[in-house]
């Protein structure tokens, strides 16, 4: 499968899902077409105050935003090939160092205390649920030691799957919860 691949199609099944609940589904990868030009970009984390190239942190690969107000309610990272701590780490971590989160280059996304960063990754030959509980317990501890605009975000969770379906049925249950929909 193409790197992103698996990523744009659970982006395109989010759309499908949250966008008659009031929400926009931005994301990184996948073809662009003439009524997703708007949705698909760059969704990158960087410091400073100017967005350059110097200044990038990590790039993430979804965004939901409420169409009312603008507020990102997650930002979803999906590792498609690995879940390996020291990846994982450098996902959150790159994403909470930053003073920004934008899309395409241009447009701020508003991130707070209303948003949660989602970290996925693909199981290998064995599962380690204690070594991703612990992680998050303790990103979710450190952020709050941070001072970047972004360490603000709320929670970080850390979840992992095995294949298209589970990841599909994990972010749908997640939103089902969160968002209340049902």
């Amino acid at each position: 499968m193409k790197h992103g691949a698996l990523t744009a199609e659970v982006a395109r099944n989010l759309t499908e899902y949250l966008e008659p609940h009031g929400f926009d589904v931005l994301y990184d990868h996948g073809e662009i077409s003439d009524d997703s030009v708007s949705l698909v970009g760059r969704i990158a984390s960087w410091f400073g105050t100017e967005y350059k190239s110097g200044a990038l942190l990590a790039f993430l690969d979804i965004a939901i935003v409420s169409k009312d107000t603008g507020e990102v309610v997650a930002l979803i990272e999906i590792e498609e090939t690995t879940d390996k701590p020291k990846v994982l780490l450098g996902d959150v971590l790159a994403t909470l160092l930053g003073d920004r989160i934008t899309f395409q280059g241009k447009h701020d996304l508003k991130v707070g205390s209303w948003t949660t960063l989602l970290v996925f990754a693909k199981i290998g030959k064995k599962q380690h649920d204690i070594r991703f509980t612990f992680l998050e317990d303790k990103l979710n501890q450190l952020k709050s030691f941070l001072s970047t605009n972004n360490a603000i975000i709320d929670r970080i969770v850390i979840r992992t799957f095995e294949n298209e379906g589970k990841l599909r049925t994990e972010l749908l249950k997640f939103f089902d919860d969160e968002l209340n929909i049902k």
